[in-house]
């Protein structure tokens, strides 16, 4: 049996990768009625997510067969869906597959911002056998299948019949995710109900001169800070050696283990770029801090 924390249900919290397996393995042991080995994270979904910036949820794979997919986020449903035979792919997705996979992914992304509860979610959380024992014997009787069209159910049992894979119709309990927000734009985005025909050249052109200066200003923002550097530059020269130029003349430099403990300290005068040498280090990460002349304190951190 996995115990959640109640902390986890207050607001929308993520679901480490630790709490996350030991829940695959509470919905392995319970699939296969024994106590089998654990299973082993094949993905974390992060490619769906905007700018790829968290994890959606977890899928795991498990050694006797069949994966499970658990939710990042506690405001989701725990397990999003499942397959007892094969093992998971991410490489070999269908079109039907990854469009599911991706709306489970905007869905938890977006619920993270919804002020609503999500009461069956959180009482799914609580009560994590039960809601294990349900999906596994009943997946299609909740209010969420039985709300879909015929046509959106058929979406969801093919993917069953095609591949032996049990996924819920939605990874929350309410709307948040309309897919019409997230597509690429197309002309009649642009044209509108109101803009007519021969407008359209001038909007494109328009569009064009302002892409165009703005590509031209990131050029020139790009070539300052080559020429004039705002933050330092960092070179690895090989050999656990770096050459690090700043905005000003350096004064000190210190380099500490990442536990805290004082390795190196060297002087500067007269110069912005610092030779650093750290191959008298043990391997591993060290802190960095370097004082400027101008009273200014950098932090970096290298390796060795």
């Amino acid at each position: 049996m996995t115990a959640m924390p109640m902390a986890l249900f207050a607001d929308a919290e993520n679901v480490s990768q630790k709490q996350a397996a030991g829940i695959a393995a509470t919905f392995f042991n319970a699939a296969y009625g024994e106590h089998v080995a654990a299973p082993k994270l094949h993905w974390n979904g992060r490619q769906l997510t905007t700018n790829r910036l968290f994890a959606p949820f977890y899928v795991y794979n498990h050694p006797k067969g069949g994966f499970v997919i658990i939710s990042a986020d506690s405001k989701a449903f725990p397990v999003l869906g499942y397959g007892l035979k094969g093992r998971f792919d991410k490489d070999k997705l269908g079109a039907d597959e990854k469009k599911l996979l991706t709306q489970y992914a905007r869905e938890i992304e977006l619920i993270r911002y919804d002020s609503r509860t999500p009461d069956r979610a959180i009482e799914a959380w609580q009560k994590m056998p039960q809601a294990i024992y349900a999906f596994l014997n009943n997946p299609y009787s909740t209010p969420e299948f039985e709300a879909l069209t015929d046509e959106q159910q058929e979406f969801i049992e093919l993917i069953d019949r095609r591949n032996g894979w049990i996924m819920i119709p939605s990874a929350v309990e309410f709307p948040v995710y309309d897919p019409e927000r997230f597509r690429d734009y197309v002309l009649e985005d642009v044209l509108g109900n109101e803009m007519e025909a021969e407008d359209v050249p001038f909007e494109f052109y328009n569009s064009f001169i302002s892409e165009l200066e703005e590509e031209e200003r990131m050029k020139a923002a790009a070539l300052e800070e080559l020429i004039n550097p705002t933050r330092p530059v960092v070179k690895y020269l090989g050999g656990a050696h770096y050459s690090i130029s700043f905005p000003e003349n350096v004064r000190m430099v210190r380099v500490y283990g990442m536990e805290g403990t004082w390795k190196l300290e060297r002087y500067s005068e007269g110069t912005p770029l610092l030779s650093l040498d750290l191959s008298s280090l043990g391997s591993g990460f060290y802190a960095v801090m370097v004082l400027t002349e101008g009273g200014k304190v950098y932090g970096l951190k290298l390796s060795r």
